[in-house]
């Protein structure tokens, strides 16, 4: 097996640095680029991880701003990007859904995740089992012992999904992600429906404490052994024995125990995190990769699950690193990431420090898709989605964003996009006077249009504009002139409409630029 990076590329370009911020952040403000090539990646990851969680979504809930609004608040201004990044992405793997829970409990997830991204799996599974939110979400909040007279059984729900999609798949993996096969070549399930049944019993019992106030929201769930179930557990090779042999809490803790141990975390994991954050179809070798970190970090302490050091690795492998990917390689840049790129690209910023960016799930005008709403458990897309008749069907090849995407969502994104840079949001504006210099004039030339062009490649498509993007980009800002003067128009309304005249060049190649592969396609 390969080993993993240990090293921070040196040989940073701009484009580069712009291409690395894109992954690892949710895109670069002005200066974020200059700022990374000049302290370096391994400083730059020092700086993230010391960085705090920069907004309490529950005290942003309890000053009435809600939690749609502060989380696009943290991803477009706040300074702690990756702990941002990392925890959206953990939160399409360990998914609850905003839209199913009260506001304070969603507050209180999203908070969790922040709060946790850079700590080990198994912490992070303890939190997230024990959290209000998930027991609310997959019902096992509700959870009792079995009782003959009622007929009530334990709730399998939180027993089948932990297994399922927050741990280790339905298929038993190899080390690089590969599906482990048989004597006749077939799969090998990881588990049935009597593991199921087994550990449904462990999750039973929890109750929230009491709730007072917002911050109450953040406290974990407790057990009460009256509710839960007494008797012998068996799931996944394990054996819990019957209580009083166990209490309540040590049953939760050595199951949790064994699922985080289990052979197929790190690579069910590691293979969602870099299609989260790098590609959509990472060749073996990198899952191996990753997975290696996962299991051990590195340190003297020798700590499996360390999620900061497993998106460390994601992050700076070769792979992610290629001058020259093979086709095979990168993602459906998701709307997500397609807003906040955009918007931190152009120095999306508030004026006063209200951010009005709202709920975005709307397919017709928003971006069919917003933070923590994903429409099941299952995620807005699912990480083997494959779409059908189509070239990449036919190869084989894994497009999960593509699950969501129709013509609908195609025309909304257009929309939306025109929308968002011509109407600001509220008390919102952008940073673009570098970018106006560039537009000014009665009307441009071909290289001072492609040079704007050029610079808003930079910051959007690092890997480069294809020749028939640029070239309609190009013909978009030429064909905005200053022609349209009124030679009686006092010299106020003259210099109004030339000011117009430079922000519709600038923002008209944007939007050419937004709605095209070269941006929708990330490689």
């Amino acid at each position: 097996m390969d080993s993993p990076l240990t090293s921070a590329p040196t040989n940073l370009t701009r484009s580069s640095a712009t291409r690395f911020l894109q992954q690892a952040t949710f895109g670069a403000l002005p200066g974020d680029v200059d700022h990374l090539l000049d302290v370096g990646i391994d400083a730059w990851f020092d700086e993230q991880l010391a960085l705090e969680s920069t907004i309490s979504h529950h005290l942003n809930r309890g000053n009435g701003i809600g939690n749609d609004r502060s989380v696009w608040e943290g991803y477009l201004s706040g300074p702690d990007q990756l702990r941002k990044r990392l925890s959206y992405a953990l939160s399409q793997i360990f998914v609850v859904r905003y839209t199913n829970l009260n506001s304070n409990n969603s507050a209180s997830y999203i908070d969790l995740l922040e709060r946790h991204c850079f700590g080990t799996y198994r912490d992070l599974l303890e939190h997230v089992t024990r959290s209000v939110s998930m027991g609310t979400y997959l019902t096992y909040r509700f959870s009792k012992k079995a009782n003959e007279a009622t007929g009530t059984v334990p709730d399998e729900n939180y027993a089948r999904e932990v297994m399922q999609l927050f741990s280790i798949g339905l298929w038993e993996l190899n080390s690089d992600g590969t599906r482990r096969l048989d004597s006749s070549g077939d799969p090998i399930p990881t588990y049935d429906q009597d593991d199921v049944v087994g550990l449904a019993r462990v999750f039973t019992g929890f109750a929230v404490q009491g709730v007072t106030d917002y911050s109450d929201y953040d406290l974990p769930m407790v057990t009460q052994d009256q509710h839960h179930e007494t008797g012998e557990k068996r799931f996944l090779g394990t054996t819990i024995p019957a209580l009083p042999t166990r209490t309540t809490n040590s049953s939760v803790g050595l199951a949790l125990d064994s699922i985080a141990s289990h052979a197929n975390v790190a690579p069910f994991i590691s293979h969602q995190l870099i299609q989260r954050l790098v590609t959509s179809n990472p060749s073996p070798a990198y899952v191996a990769r990753v997975a290696a970190v996962f299991d051990d970090d590195g340190s003297a302490q020798h700590v499996r699950g360390n999620l900061a050091a497993v998106a460390r690795a994601v992050l700076l492998d070769e792979e992610a690193w290629q001058s020259a990917p093979p086709e095979t390689h990168g993602k459906l840049r998701e709307p997500v990431l397609r807003f906040s790129i955009l918007a931190r690209a152009m120095g999306f910023t508030s004026t006063n420090g209200t951010w009005l960016v709202r709920n975005t799930s709307n397919k017709a005008t928003g971006l069919a898709q917003q933070p923590y709403d994903a429409p099941s458990v299952f995620n807005f897309y699912r990480p083997g989605y494959i779409p059908p008749q189509s070239a990449l069907g036919d190869a084989g090849l894994a497009a999960p964003e593509m699950q969501i995407a129709d013509e609908a969502s195609a025309v909304g994104w257009v929309n939306f996009v025109a929308r968002f840079l011509r109407v600001p949001l509220g008390t919102t504006a952008f940073d673009v006077d570098d970018l106006l210099a560039l537009a000014t004039g009665a009307s441009l030339t071909d290289a001072e249009a492609g040079a704007l062009v050029d610079e808003l490649g930079e910051r959007l498509c690092p890997r480069g504009l294809s020749a028939p993007v640029r070239e309609v980009a190009v013909r978009r800002v030429r064909g905005i002139t200053d022609d349209a003067y009124d030679a009686t128009s006092t010299a106020t309304a003259h210099v109004r409409r030339r000011d117009n005249v430079h922000r519709d060049r600038l923002f008209g190649a944007v939007t050419m630029l937004a709605v095209s592969p070269d941006f929708l396609y990330e490689r």
